[in-house]
């Protein structure tokens, strides 16, 4: 049975929470997990994806410009080469599922949560290129609270890039350069780096870190305001294969720009046509969307 305000109060502490789809999911999102691991199997098995694994091991600056700035990320765009829809693949589908959304719901405290950012992507890396991008500590930035779940499609070890969280972090937490910030500008503006860690900072991140290893099927949940990075593969035979997506307040900080909509990066993250019957047909609770 999901003990909902243990997975909230966790949230509220320390800031993450980890569990597993077999523990949370019902059948009908065991279902579209299944369907998203035989999605995996196709990409891992095309012959583009595996001359793009070739390239982050051997040519990453190649990877660069075609990656947006993180050569060591492949997204479920370099495979069916459009965005994630309600009809081309399950992502979008399971994230709505009623245990995500219930989530959502009570961790943030409002009844009509956001999602955004829904991606299907492989991390590979040659660590002789040493951490770039999001593979360093960083923060969110799209509010002082948001809700943030990566699932793992394989098992990962040390060597295949593992996220990793620091408790108390997040924008309000007890993490102590945190005392006195009070609202979401003191921890995101221009002066401060926005989203980088001071020296002070990021001795506490080194030392306080929680190394998110699993099995497939683990879920992790994080206010992704708190300092975290992933993705660092230490090894270039193993994979991580995972899926994610954002929740945030309707009245989020970055909610206007550039969040805009659901649909923000239309041609290569998320296209939800809110017109369709696809749409329609979904259950009340779960058009969580901003149009």
């Amino acid at each position: 049975m999901i003990n909902m305000s243990e997975i909230v109060n966790k949230l509220n502490t320390v800031g993450w929470y980890k569990t597993n789809v077999k523990d949370v999911l019902n059948q009908d999102g065991l279902d579209l997990f299944n369907k998203n691991i035989e999605f995996f199997n196709g990409m891992l098995e095309d012959e583009f994806i595996q001359k793009q694994l070739y390239d982050v091991q051997t040519n990453p600056l190649e990877r660069m410009e075609a990656s947006g700035g993180k050569p060591f990320e492949i997204t479920h765009y370099a495979y069916i080469k459009e965005p994630l829809t309600l009809n081309n693949s399950s992502f979008i589908k399971l994230f709505l599922n009623d245990f995500f959304t219930n989530v959502a719901t009570e961790f943030l405290e409002v009844s009509n949560p956001k999602m955004f950012n829904v991606i299907a992507y492989l991390n590979s890396w040659n660590y002789k290129y040493g951490r770039m991008h999001s593979q360093n500590w960083h923060r969110d930035r799209e509010d002082f609270k948001l809700l943030k779940f990566f699932i793992y499609y394989n098992d990962v070890t040390e060597d295949s890039g593992p996220f990793e969280y620091v408790p108390e972090s997040f924008c309000g937490g007890k993490m102590i350069t945190n005392n006195g910030k009070s609202n979401y500008w003191d921890y995101a503006s221009d002066n401060e780096n926005r989203a980088n860690p001071t020296p002070q900072e990021l001795e506490l991140c080194e030392k306080n870190r929680v190394t998110f290893t699993g099995k497939a099927g683990d879920i992790i949940i994080t206010n992704n305001s708190g300092f975290h990075r992933g993705g660092f593969v230490k090894d270039g035979n193993n994979i991580r294969v995972t899926s994610h997506a954002l929740f945030i307040k309707p009245d989020a900080v970055m909610i206007k720009d550039p969040l805009s909509s659901f649909n923000y990066e239309p041609h290569k993250i998320n296209y939800i046509d809110f017109e369709s019957s696809e749409f329609n047909n979904l259950k009340d609770k779960q058009k969580y969307f901003k149009r």
